[in-house]
């Protein structure tokens, strides 16, 4: 058999194994989570206990069994305390806003209504009285739509406090399965830890462990990064609004957090579209200590993240930027976050060499047509 046939056997075939790869992503995986994910989700934690358990074993002389038993029981009780105060955060604001949904969304029309009417009347003399009445008629749907908008997250809002409610006994059963199977999970890491990725039961050499490894140091890094500047925005922001007086400074505080979570939007548009806002009311001050936090909250980012993002998943800001617009355009906010993680993964198999036999069959069977064709 020529060299050339070979080549082209071999391209084939990873043709075929890319389809299996994407079919198995598609199809299967989402299965897999579904109905494993407790222990999915308990194997990463457990890793991250083995230095504790390690150390109630050397210094306090225990078995495996309690010594594994002891900091899943105290991850727990510290679970379970952070998800009470955050139920009782959550609750706390979503019964305050519906309490006062009907004040809030009307302080809301009012405010947009008198910052839009501010700026008419600054461009009235310069436009014709025609003009002028087609953007009031437009400003005034506008506001009639915001209303209605308001009215259904008051009640979209009230119906997840509902459901939220309702889920509480599965929550219950599914952290019951997690804690059972992290105790398990712990107390046999040794021997599970050597049939995953980089154990002594894998080949280290192997393109699957090395894709593997590439791939879940990517996502952990890069969810580690915006956890990290979604927990400062929120802490920052709360703190920064309760002590100049902002109404509503927690929930304000929890959703510029999450915003924070997006890709190129960030915390950043909703603070300086309040901050407009703001400034239209005639609110200078208000404005003014929105926009020093929104800088102040760009300028950590930009000086924090060009560092963690290298460190954690190993690719230039250039490299993360791409990976963010490619994403965006094929899976949407989903593909925006996810791109610098596949971005990531590409760079590190380039590096490793991990195409280098592919590109060669390509040449190989190149350099064949091109004789042929002479």
């Amino acid at each position: 058999m020529s060299e050339e046939r070979k080549a082209a056997e071999r391209l084939v075939l990873r043709l075929l194994g890319l389809a299996l790869t994407f079919a198995v992503l598609r199809w299967v995986l989402p299965e897999v989570w579904d109905k494993l994910s407790p222990f999915i989700i308990a194997i990463p934690i457990a890793a991250a206990l083995q230095p504790v358990i390690r150390f109630l074993q050397k210094k306090l002389k225990l078995k495996r069994s309690p010594a594994s038993l002891i900091p899943v029981l105290l991850l727990l009780f510290v679970f379970l305390g952070l998800l009470t105060w955050l139920f009782t955060f959550g609750i706390g604001q979503v019964t305050r806003i519906v309490n006062h949904s009907g004040d809030l969304i009307t302080e809301t029309v009012s405010s947009v209504r008198q910052a839009l009417n501010n700026v008419l009347t600054s461009i009235g003399a310069s436009t014709s009285p025609g003009i002028e009445q087609w953007i009031r008629d437009a400003v005034t749907d506008a506001i009639k739509r915001l209303s209605q908008w308001g009215t259904g997250v008051g009640e979209r809002l009230v119906s997840f406090s509902i459901s939220l409610a309702a889920s509480m006994p599965y929550c219950i059963i599914y952290i019951s399965f997690l804690t059972i199977g992290l105790y398990f999970i712990s107390k046999n890491y040794d021997d599970i830890r050597s049939y995953l990725p980089g154990g002594k039961r894998r080949r280290q050499d192997s393109t699957t462990t090395q894709l593997t490894n590439s791939t879940l140091k990517s996502l952990f890094g890069y969810l580690r990064v915006q956890g990290t500047f979604a927990l400062i925005v929120w802490i920052v922001s709360w703190i920064y609004l309760t002590l100049f007086g902002f109404s509503y400074a927690g929930i304000t505080a929890l959703f510029c957090g999450v915003m924070e979570l997006v890709p190129m939007i960030g915390s950043g548009v909703p603070y300086i579209v309040m901050a407009v806002v703001q400034f239209l009311l005639g609110n200078t001050r208000f404005g003014i200590l929105l926009l020093v936090l929104t800088l102040g909250l760009q300028l950590l980012r930009r000086v924090l993240e060009p560092k963690l993002m290298a460190d954690r998943i190993g690719i230039t800001p250039l490299q993360s930027l791409i990976g963010m617009f490619v994403g965006l355009r094929y899976g949407g906010i989903i593909g925006l976050i996810g791109g610098p993680v596949l971005m990531s993964v590409l760079v590190g198999a380039f590096k490793g060499g991990l195409f280098a036999s592919t590109f060669r069959d390509f040449h190989l069977i190149s350099a064949w047509m091109k004789n042929r064709l002479k």
